[in-house]
């Protein structure tokens, strides 16, 4: 139920809440409900159609939960929304002690609090249950029998997730106007190309032994989200749907990245469309490439990460966007940013997209500190 008087609702810490995973009405009640936020361009029932769209992509339609804050006392699919969120299950590679084991974890997304009903303490009560269910939510078939990690993406700044758990991480990047141009050097990468060049089992191997590597030599635990196909297609979705709606007499986006083969450097894309064009930008989704081992090699790693971006300017004027976005740059790839831009600065987020981590290792004989590996775009949810 959406509709409810404010002053006949109990307060965030009464017991008569509770945090329990939506009917599928109530999932469209909570979409209905924040789209006045999200919808972006779309009406309401385009909107709640791309996520039902979204529901049933690989990396959702089995992991993905929604969940509501409500009375115990109410009825399903006739309870008053307090509050709302979704987890998304991912898999995940945790290296230890010289040992890199494969996961399951959350990430955390849509966290919603009704404006009318803010200031009673709804969504501290929600993530409060929720930073302890997903420890153990859909685990039962894991060795440990629980994550010992989960993530989200604050838009509300640092300190709101951090009293539940959900540090804050490595939240920089760099962004270049979108501009057309002429041939870069870069090849086009579609969606064939992405899943051979970044999402192999060679790369996602070339990832488990560097993990393991970092771990023979320090004692801090390093997670990573494993990059598979099913995020990029994930994204992909999102922009593509959004493509069908707002260019109907235009073909969808095939274009999914850009590669330069000599040099082994390669990344992925997505374009988010927003209410005006100034808001739409061209995000890079991961890159990937070899460390250089001499001066020569990593001249030519900078170069076609150079021209990669320039590709990705160009892709970014052909569709409407204003810039190009990518996150927590390497050196190597602030030195390529600097030849095609060299005003552009690394920018550190302290409200939007802050990446945020809850780590539970501790409890795990893992230690107190964790690295976040690959923290890129691709992960966002």
């Amino acid at each position: 139920m959406i509709a409810a008087e404010p002053r006949t609702l109990p307060d965030g810490e009464s017991p008569d809440l509770i945090l329990v995973p939506a009917t599928p009405s109530e999932r469209i009640a909570s979409i209905k409900l924040n789209s006045r936020e999200w919808r972006g361009p779309l009406d309401l029932d385009t909107y709640i159609a791309r996520e039902n769209h979204l529901l049933t992509q690989r990396l959702t339609r089995d992991g993905l939960t929604c969940w509501v804050l409500v009375s115990r006392h109410e009825a399903e699919d006739n309870r008053t929304i307090l509050s709302a969120c979704e987890s998304y299950r991912k898999t995940a590679l945790l290296a230890h002690g010289g040992v890199v084991e494969k996961v399951a974890t959350h990430g955390v997304g849509s966290v919603f609090s009704r404006p009318e009903f803010r200031g009673k303490g709804y969504a501290k009560r929600m993530m409060e249950e929720l930073s302890t269910k997903l420890e153990t939510w859909e685990m039962e078939k894991e060795k440990r029998g629980r994550s010992v990690f989960t993530v989200l993406f604050s838009d509300i700044g640092k300190k709101f997730y951090a009293q539940f758990g959900w540090r804050p991480f490595a939240s920089s990047h760099l962004s270049v106007a979108a501009k057309e141009g002429g041939d870069t050097g870069a090849r086009e990468l579609f969606a064939e190309d992405v899943q051979k060049n970044l999402c192999s089992e060679e790369v996602l191997g070339k990832l488990h032994d560097r993990m393991l590597a970092a771990s023979q030599k320090s004692a801090v635990a390093k997670i990573a989200i494993v990059p598979n196909f099913d995020h990029f297609l994930w994204h992909w979705a999102r922009e593509e749907f959004y493509a069908e709606n707002l260019f109907p007499d235009r073909s969808p986006p095939v274009v999914k990245g850009a590669g330069v083969d000599k040099a082994g450097v390669y990344c992925a894309w997505n374009r988010v469309f927003d209410d005006v064009p100034e808001d739409n930008i061209l995000y890079i989704l991961r890159w990937v490439y070899e460390e250089p081992t001499s001066p020569t090699e990593e001249q030519t790693t900078i170069q076609a990460m150079a021209a990669i971006l320039r590709r990705a300017q160009h892709e970014a004027h052909e569709w409407n966007m204003h810039k190009v976005v990518f996150w927590n740059p390497t050196p190597l790839l602030q030195k390529a940013m600097a030849l095609v831009d060299p005003t552009s600065e690394l920018v550190h987020r302290e409200k939007d997209s802050v990446a945020s981590l809850r780590w539970t290792g501790e409890a795990e004989g893992l230690g107190e500190d964790v690295e976040w590996w690959l923290n890129e775009k691709y992960a966002w949810c």
